[in-house]
């Protein structure tokens, strides 16, 4: 807690907005606010404690700032749907705007073009369900192979297992984008856009300063103009039977502008291959410390293999999908985002002034014990028999994709390439994890990155 001294100086200089929302529970602010809180700690662990030690609405203070953050299911659901309008996304958008496009429906503002771009997006599409259908033999097939090159890799010393399965994603990705896997150089390209987007996440001094690493224009040159020829060679030679998005997309959108879709499928990279395979990685991690789930989810993934799989027999797979729910309920991937009123709003019972950070985090919730039995163990049981329906997707204690109109618009993707990958793998391989203990957590891309998760894949 700040000294006399220093709750005094704020109390001098801000005491008149701190009366305003006095209201309020949080912390003592100091001359620096409560902003110290989020030194040294994932900003995410800080809701979660603020949730548990002052409930659903905290006042924090940046500096001078208010700031309100949020662990109550109904305020939530009031930010990001009911009332939404009210709020726009601020989180992160100026800091990647560098490595992705104009036509990023994640950057997009509700006062600008986002409801027009999401009303085209070919994930949003009413035939979006029978293209995702069609990807996951392609997908297996593209996983298998990666899955044995990395058992392969990893028959000697350990393996990173998080660099590991964000390559396999990003090729599952790609076979299900353009049909088939992209070459070593435009991984590359991709990673160092996202390296670029992520030091400006990270920059503790203003944007204007922060440089883009060398070769940063170049390799988005290179990346996006990958896309680009791509789309423009299928307008030339069409083929009927490809089921790969950019062909379904032109079969079912003609009229689509080929830049913007250029664009959506390489942005289809940077919005699900960081948080999908981090949530694979944090899924063989805690499956290793739970007595007879591996075994249980090997034997799942064997009947599966054993004929050709469908998006059908991928949903009956309730395991699989458990497995896939706990890890996304204990370990989201993304635990962050931030919204402000476009103007001065009433909520939780004040006033919020216009501007102000509101920080939105599923980490309490996703663990709240008043909620969850065992709320911070690995339970994959606990989604069968109603598990799934009590707590759905998007729902106040379980939103690992966000909620409303502008959670994730490919979240069924990422859900079925997370299940197909899980069963593909669990099929051909047991992942040895070198630690169950708890792993450091950082972040990269705005998503949480797994620190220090070795292993190797053992064939079964």
């Amino acid at each position: 807690m700040p000294n006399v001294l220093s709750r005094g100086l704020f109390n001098v200089f801000f005491g008149e907005k701190r009366r305003a929302l006095g209201a309020l529970p949080g912390p003592e602010p100091g001359v620096l606010g409560t902003a110290t809180d989020f030194f040294g700690s994932p900003p995410w662990d800080v809701c979660a404690r603020y949730g548990r030690e002052y409930g659903g609405v905290t006042l924090a203070w940046l500096g001078g700032s208010p700031a309100l953050v949020l662990n109550d299911p109904a305020l939530i659901e009031q930010v990001l749907d009911s009332r939404r309008a009210e709020f726009e996304k601020t989180s992160i958008i100026e800091q990647i705007k560098p490595a992705v496009t104009e036509h990023s429906v994640f950057i997009a503002t509700q006062g600008g073009s986002w409801a027009q771009m999401r009303q085209v997006d070919p994930f949003a599409q009413p035939w979006t369900e029978a293209w995702l259908a069609a990807q996951v033999g392609p997908m297996q097939a593209a996983i298998r192979e990666s899955a044995d090159g990395l058992r392969a890799r990893s028959s000697g010393a350990s393996i990173d297992l998080v660099a590991a399965l964000r390559r396999l994603t990003f090729d599952a990705f790609a076979v299900a984008g353009v049909g088939e896997k992209l070459p070593d150089s435009l991984f590359d390209d991709f990673i160092l856009l996202a390296t670029g987007a992520d030091i400006r996440i990270k920059a503790k001094i203003p944007l204007r300063f922060v440089r883009p690493p060398r070769g940063f224009d170049a390799a988005k040159a290179r990346f996006y103009g990958h896309f680009a020829g791509r789309v423009s060679a299928a307008r030339q030679a069409p083929r009927p039977d490809a089921t790969d998005l950019l062909s379904w997309t032109l079969r079912e959108m003609p009229g689509v502008d080929d830049d913007a879709l250029a664009h959506i499928l390489g942005l289809m990279f940077f919005g699900g291959v960081f948080s999908t395979s981090t949530t694979l990685v944090g899924a063989f991690h805690q499956l290793a410390k739970v007595e007879g789930a591996d075994r249980r989810l090997a034997a799942e993934a064997a009947a599966l293999a054993e004929g050709e799989l469908t998006l059908e027999r991928l949903r009956s797979a309730r395991w699989v999908e458990a497995v896939m729910y706990e890890a996304m309920r204990l370990l989201p991937a993304v635990r962050l985002t931030i919204r402000a009123p476009i103007a001065d709003t009433e909520l939780a019972g004040v006033t919020v002034p216009a501007g102000t950070t509101i920080m939105i985090s599923n980490q309490h919730l996703h663990r709240d014990p008043a909620h969850w039995p065992e709320a911070d163990a690995f339970e994959p049981a606990r989604w069968l028999d109603g598990g799934v329906a009590r707590d759905p997707l998007g729902s106040g204690h379980f939103f690992p994709f966000m909620r409303g109109p502008r959670a994730c618009v490919a979240g069924n993707f990422a859900m079925v390439c997370m299940q197909t990958a899980l069963a593909t793998i669990a099929a051909r391989a047991k992942v040895h994890v070198d630690s169950t203990e708890p792993f450091e957590e950082d972040m990269f891309f705005g998503v949480v990155l797994p620190k220090g998760v070795t292993g190797k894949l053992i064939a079964r």
